[in-house]
This record gives C-alpha cells, structure tokens and sequence, in this order.
C-alpha cells in the first residue's frame, strides 16, 4: 500500500475539545430537558454514553459521531464544523425549516383541535 501524503484526518485535541464542546451545544438546544434521553431515543446510542459527553466532556466516537450525522444530517454537520461549506449551510437552513414547519403544523393542529 501507498502512503498518504495529504493532511492527517486526524483532530488536535483543540480541534478535538471544539467539535465535543458544539456537538453537546447542538445537542442540549434541540433538546433542553433530558437531553441524553430525547437523543438515544432518536440515535439508539445509550443514555448514559450520552449522558458522559454531556456532565464530562468526552467526545463521541467515530461509530457515534455517524449515528448523530444519520439523526439529525446536515443541520448536526453544519453545528459542529468551524467553517462549513455553503452547500451543506443551504442543506442545514433547508432541514431546519423543514423541522420548524412541522413543529408550526402540529401546534396549529393543537389549536384548531382545541388543545
């Protein structure tokens, strides 16, 4: 095999302490109360892994990191990258509208219903 002469796909650990520090930003705004909770229900990854990225500041694993990419796609890509790129800002303002949209729906549903 070759060697790789690009730039190490590995993080520095401010690199690394950045990307815990918006992925657990990201996860206590979607999910104020019962945070670790709410995201294994929507993960299947334990509430007290969750739990441990949240109180100790541990970052999540690679096997972790891609199940939060496949709950909550471009909007989690967008929250924890320093400069991501426009195509994937449009696709994270695009998926957030999309998940206000529904949230105005069902409340306007609460309140037609009499709720």
């Amino acid at each position: 095999m070759g060697k790789s002469y690009g730039r190490s796909a590995q993080l520095g650990d401010v690199d690394r302490t950045a990307v815990q520090e918006r992925t657990t930003d990201f996860l206590r705004t979607l999910y104020p109360q019962k945070t670790a909770d709410n995201v294994a229900a929507d993960t299947g990854i334990a509430a007290n892994t969750i739990a441990k990225w949240l109180d100790r500041g541990s970052a999540p694993t690679s096997w972790a990191f891609l199940r939060l990419l496949e709950a909550y796609g471009a909007e989690f890509a967008c929250a924890v990258m320093a400069k991501p790129p426009a195509w994937l800002d449009r696709a994270a303002r695009d998926q957030r509208n999309d998940r206000l949209q529904a949230q105005i729906a069902k409340l306007q549903s609460q309140i037609d219903g009499g709720l």
